[in-house]
């Protein structure tokens, strides 16, 4: 069991919270309403771990094409929904395949996610616990430091993968908790981390658990960690400075799972504007 000391308590330094997120909200807001129109290159390397969570054996490399799609609501009670939209263009330097063996593993699995700054939007914040963790320094800014906890508790959604029935494709819902930076000036996110509250069981359909390896039904999460950092990214004509994502790690161990051990580096560059007009031609 840990604790902390009054004196510690005590030395956290205040701001306004309630502020801070809608802040933070509208910086998100404006982000999606920009990225429309932004495409970048998703690199992704899925690492097998050993052990010791050191790299045992060949990276699966995976290179996609994201964009962010997205519609304020006009009805501020409709629920409010970014999507991150992916085209996978390579996978390990040639062209994906559709009955890839490894795909399981791979961001081929899911052609949209949510972005992960969803949480800040105005209509989702009630869903988690929002409590001030102090103030810090994120790459040479002072930032804000806040924790969050989902108030729903961890639930998973389990399907075959299409075409490849060795493998399986799972969606977590609630069960996380992790600390937000925020510029402490311009109450951009800096930086991003969640893990889970507690270990996950994930029940298998009965053909992926005929077929795995260990034969067992049940496997069990017992970490997944991800933390995502984000930069500055400038564009001209017009002149504009955008702070989006440049890179994420996330280390899963998974016992029972034919890959119990992973570790999923993903970098983004090459970001591209596009800006359409028009004209009247007499």
């Amino acid at each position: 069991m840990c604790g902390t000391s009054l004196a510690a308590r005590q030395a956290v330094p205040a701001f306004d919270l309630a502020a801070t997120l809608q802040r933070a909200g509208e910086r998100v807001e404006y982000y999606f309403a920009r990225a429309q129109s932004i495409v970048c290159l998703e690199l992704v390397a899925v690492q097998p771990l050993g052990r010791a969570l050191s790299s045992e054996g060949f990276a699966r490399r995976v290179q996609s094409e994201l964009r962010v799609s997205w519609e304020p609501a006009v009805d501020t009670e409709a629920p409010f929904e970014a999507k991150t939209l992916r085209q996978v263009l390579q996978v390990n330097g040639h062209d994906p395949r559709e009955n890839d063996y490894n795909n399981c593993t791979g961001p081929e699995q899911n052609d949209t996610e949510t972005p992960p700054l969803s949480m800040l939007l105005p209509q989702q914040r009630g869903e988690y616990d929002f409590s001030i963790s102090g103030t810090g320094r994120q790459d040479g800014r002072a930032a804000l430091l806040v924790d969050y906890r989902m108030k729903a508790r961890a639930t998973v959604e389990v399907e075959l993968i299409e075409n490849n029935e060795r493998c399986i494709s799972f969606d977590i819902d609630g069960g996380m908790r992790g600390r937000i930076w925020i510029d402490a000036e311009t109450h951009d996110v800096l930086r991003l981390d969640k893990g889970l509250i507690g270990m996950i069981d994930i029940r298998l359909p009965e053909t992926a658990a005929r077929r795995s390896a260990s034969r067992r039904a049940v496997w069990t999460m017992e970490r997944y960690d991800t933390s995502i950092r984000f930069k500055a990214v400038r564009f001209s004509d017009p002149d504009e400075t955008l702070i989006l994502p440049v890179s994420a790690i996330s280390v899963r161990v998974t016992r029972g799972s034919g890959s119990p051990r992973m570790r999923t580096t993903t970098s983004y560059t090459d970001y591209r504007r596009f800006l359409t007009g028009g004209r009247i031609v007499p």
